[in-house]
């Protein structure tokens, strides 16, 4: 049986005996004494009156409005993508409307609540019924005076068979759905409804599922895996609303453990900050929402250095912390987990600034470069390779092999096999003082160590950068770069293999296209794929150019299959990019002896070589 046919069966109305007072083991001792004694002599009427008046008359607990950060919007923080408010079943939004006075019974309410019940019964769990679930459960206590006790009852009857179901959603796979509904939902009947008892006995397996969720989901240091970055904002929605009502309940809280993991998933998400403190890599937060979220974390957040940081990196942050700690006294703004196959490139904190989040799950790269108020791409960078004309297909994930963050640059460079042999390299550097973004796909055919390559044949590439909306690329009239401009222009775009004059293109091309920013090369054995990104606008207005170099060996020209380097010049400034293709080797470029796999270097002033970063 699938796990949908499971939790059809178990919430149907045949899977398990309807709530409705009469049972004993239904009370606790906390529930008022008339009810109980009404509902225990069969006076169903009776107990219904008594209950429904103590749970209008009640001190304790606090109504959610009053416990949740933010009152009943909090339901909107970090909303799934698509969404811009909690969904709401029918019969809450009907039952809102009913006056203050009104009868209970209303008709109308009554078959909206079981229409509700039945569709709810029948359709598969999803994050989006599970927020309408939680929704119902936040407002059950206080509907019971517009609502009969026979739907009031089915109603509660439903939430608990919801939440026991909830054991059979596998964490791994569908994390929000069980953190929603096994933990949040579990709490909040806890929480409100303490007087009868299977709600009660909800607390302990609910604070334990909260805590396992922060526990097994993140990597220790807050970073929540790459196949869920979706679910970042709101599962640290529903953490924050459950750490509000875990405060509020004797013995609710979550465990020490879980609380740090909390407190680091806080500052993973300041690091993963837009410029209007939206979640990077998500379409479907807003500002407004998202600043309510993490102003309710942050406050829930003991460490003095993450207000700091949200000062730095949130619009609103300012009023945090009215003086700011220097850079240096921070912790580091860029990070990357192996374990999360989860990197953000980001030479300091601050909102203008440029990041790269680059997020890489099984056979995909996701990333999103962001420079002050533009996001200029987010999502898949594709890569096409084919040999002889036949498409090359991944037959592994995508594994780190290198990662640098140090003083000049913030480097990431990973690697996937492809059928027919071959593997492609990819690299991606953010240089910190000199404000550029070198991507680059090396594609290499042979065996590692092997000049000719096994298999030999012309490799076609084509890799393509997906731009946002309001992007523009404005390509050169006559040489082959091009400007990426949002709300201002943010990016010179230099496609470092292929020849500076249009007029001169042969084997490749970089264009504007229906899916983003496409670079299409072609090549022998072995090819290099790079683009420079001249992130620094001051300079983009002077002159540039940039060179492939000659490459040599035993006093021999070697062929781009095997090295490739290039001297890259933008006003004042000037690189130089060397990666080798073949086995490692002693050559000469630009009269520097070279025996390193990949070189990105500026040259001074007297035009000596300065290594920002050298891989052996």
């Amino acid at each position: 049986m699938s796990h949908t046919d499971r939790v059809r069966h178990a919430s149907s109305p045949q899977a398990t005996r309807p709530l409705d007072g009469t049972s004993r083991a239904v009370w606790h001792l906390s529930a008022p004494l008339n009810a109980r004694r009404a509902y225990a002599s069969g006076d169903r009427s009776a107990g219904w009156v008594a209950w429904k008046r103590h749970l209008a008359r009640r001190a304790e607990p606090s109504e959610p409005a009053d416990v949740l950060p933010g009152g009943m919007d909090a339901l909107n923080w970090g909303l799934p993508e698509g969404l811009c408010a909690c969904p709401v079943p029918a019969w809450i939004d009907r039952a809102e409307r009913l006056p203050a006075a009104a009868a209970p019974g209303d008709v109308g309410l009554e078959k909206d609540v079981f229409r509700w019940l039945g569709e709810s019964a029948a359709a598969a769990v999803e994050p989006l019924g599970a927020l309408e679930t939680l929704s119902c459960a936040y407002v059950l206590p206080r509907f019971a005076s517009v609502l009969s006790p026979e739907a009031w009852w089915a109603v509660l009857d439903h939430l608990l068979t919801t939440v026991a179901d909830a054991d059979a959603v596998a964490l791994e796979k569908h994390p929000l759905i069980r953190q929603l509904l096994a933990g949040e939902l579990a709490l909040a009947l806890a929480y409100l409804l303490p007087e009868i008892g299977p709600c009660r006995s909800l607390k302990s397996p609910a604070r334990r599922a909260v805590s396992e969720g922060l526990i097994d989901l993140l990597d220790g240091e807050g970073v929540l895996h790459a196949q869920h970055f979706a679910s970042w904002r709101p599962l640290l929605a529903c953490w924050t609303r459950c750490r509000a009502l875990g405060t509020q309940l004797r013995g609710g809280e979550i465990t020490a453990p879980a609380r740090e993991q909390y407190e680091w998933l806080v500052r993973q998400t300041l690091r993963t900050a837009r410029h209007d403190g939206t979640h990077a890599m998500t379409n479907g937060a807003t500002a407004r929402s998202d600043a309510g979220l993490l102003a309710a974390a942050l406050r829930l957040d003991k460490d003095d250095d993450d207000r700091q940081i949200a000062a730095s990196v949130l619009p609103w942050g300012r009023g945090l912390d009215k003086k700011l700690a220097a850079e240096a006294d921070l912790p580091e703004a860029a990070i990357h987990s192996e374990w999360a196959a989860t990197a953000v490139l980001r030479p300091r904190w601050s909102r203008s600034g440029e990041r790269l989040t680059v997020v890489y799950p099984g056979r995909e790269v996701r990333m999103e470069l962001a420079c002050g108020k533009d996001v200029l791409w987010s999502g898949r960078w594709e890569l096409h390779v084919r040999r002889d004309g036949h498409r090359l297909m991944p037959v592994s994930d995508w594994e780190q092999v290198c990662w640098v963050c140090d003083e000049d640059i913030d480097y990431l460079e990973l690697e996937i096999e492809l059928s027919g042999g071959l593997r492609v390299q990819r690299q991606m550097a953010l240089a910190r003082e000199d404000h550029f973004l070198l991507l680059a796909d090396a594609v290499l055919g042979g065996t590692r160590g092997s000049e000719a390559g096994e298999g030999a044949g012309e490799i076609e590439y084509r890799g393509c950068l997906p731009l946002c909306q309001g992007v523009s690329f404005r390509q050169a009239d006559e040489t082959c770069e091009g400007f990426l401009a949002g709300v201002k222009r943010r990016a010179l775009v230099l496609p470092l293999a292929l020849p500076e004059w249009q007029s001169a293109l042969e084997t490749g091309r970089l264009a504007r296209t229906a899916t983003g920013l496409e670079l299409r090369q072609r090549g022998g054995c072995n090819l290099y794929a790079p683009l420079f990104f001249d992130l620094d606008r001051r300079r983009q207005t002077g002159p540039l150019t940039w060179r492939q170099l000659t490459v040599a060996q035993s006093l021999a020209i070697r062929p781009p299959e095997i090295a490739v380097g290039y001297r890259v010049a933008v006003g004042r400034r000037q690189w130089l990019v060397y990666r080798s293709l073949a086995e490692k080797a002693n050559r000469t470029l630009l009269g520097h002896n070279l025996s390193t796999e990949m070189l990105i270097a500026r040259f001074d002033r007297s035009g000596e070589v300065e290594p920002l970063i050298e891989i052996e």
